[in-house]
Formats: C-alpha cells, structure tokens, sequence
C-alpha cells in the first residue's frame, strides 16, 4: 500500500474514531450528567450528535466511491506502467498538524481557550507553509477572538479560561 492510501485510511479511520468518541460520550458521560435528554433545543448532545451524523454521512460517501473508482484505477494503472515513489516523509505534515490539534484539545483546559487557540492557530499556519511572523500573529489573534465572539455571544456557549481565568464579556 502506498503512502497516499495509507494517509487516506488514516484520515477515514481518525474520523471514524471521532465518531465513536462522540456517541459513546452521548451514551455514557452526558446521559448520567442528564444532559443528554429532551428535545434538540435544550438538549447538549443534539449539536455533537449531528456533526457525528455528518461526518458519518461524509465517511460512508468517501468509502463508497473509493470502492466504486477502485476498480477504475486498477484498470488505468495496468494500461499505464507510470510509477510514483511515495515515502513517509510525505506524512510529516498530517502528523504534525494531528500532533498540534492533540496538544491543542490537551492544552485547552489547562491554558485556556484564549491562549491555547492562537498558539494551535500559529502552528497550523506555520507548518501549512507561511513563514510572514506578522500575517501569523495577526491571523491567529484575529480568527481567535472572532470564533469566542460567535460562540460566546450568538451560541452562548462559554470557552474554558483556563489557569488564568481569561473571559471577555460580550
């Protein structure tokens, strides 16, 4: 199996396990804290429940034609003996961006929301390629406290303010 495939069967089995994550914690974590009952409105567990659905919805699309275009490329790869080398150097960058959103999610109760999303950010920009240390900065300032707007004030949802107790009332 090449590299590009195994990337990609990574990418499918990480989602996948994300899926499994969300609904055992809708089972398990947010039914005995008894927020997982009621209709969708007051129910925590309707908006990870649908983004599950969707992502479950994307993986099983992503299966399907990946099975169905299998046998296409099969016959296109005999009639053409072109080959591509594939190394695992070709990994470094989905690893590193999976390592940088791990330590973001191991991060964000200890630091908080708005000192562990412009670093994440930061690092995300930095090994997707832009090297500019004012573009980074601003982006990641910017994109972070734009999103604590949206889910603060329009959803109302509270981000963790960590060790420092950082929240800005909207």
């Amino acid at each position: 199996m090449n590299s590009r495939k195994l990337a990609e069967w990574l990418v499918v089995l990480f989602f996948a396990v994300v899926v499994i994550i969300v609904f055992q914690q809708i089972m398990t974590d947010m039914t005995e804290s008894g927020i997982a009952s009621g209709g969708p409105y007051n129910n925590a567990a309707a908006y990870p429940r649908a983004i599950a659905i969707i992502i479950s919805v994307f993986l099983i699309i992503l299966l399907i034609l990946r099975f169905v275009t299998h046998s296409i490329r099969a016959e296109s790869r005999q009639s053409s003996e072109v080959s591509t080398t594939h190394t695992l150097s070709n990994l470094i960058r989905p690893v590193s961006l999976l390592a940088i959103f791990a330590a973001y999610l191991w991060a964000l109760g200890f630091l908080g929301y708005y000192i562990a999303t412009p670093l994440m950010l930061a690092g995300i920009i930095c090994v997707s390629g832009l090297r500019k240390p004012v573009q980074i900065v601003l982006t990641s300032i910017i994109t972070t406290f734009l999103l604590a707007f949206v889910f603060e004030s329009f959803l109302k949802i509270v981000l963790p303010g960590g060790i420092f107790k950082l929240n800005i009332p909207w």
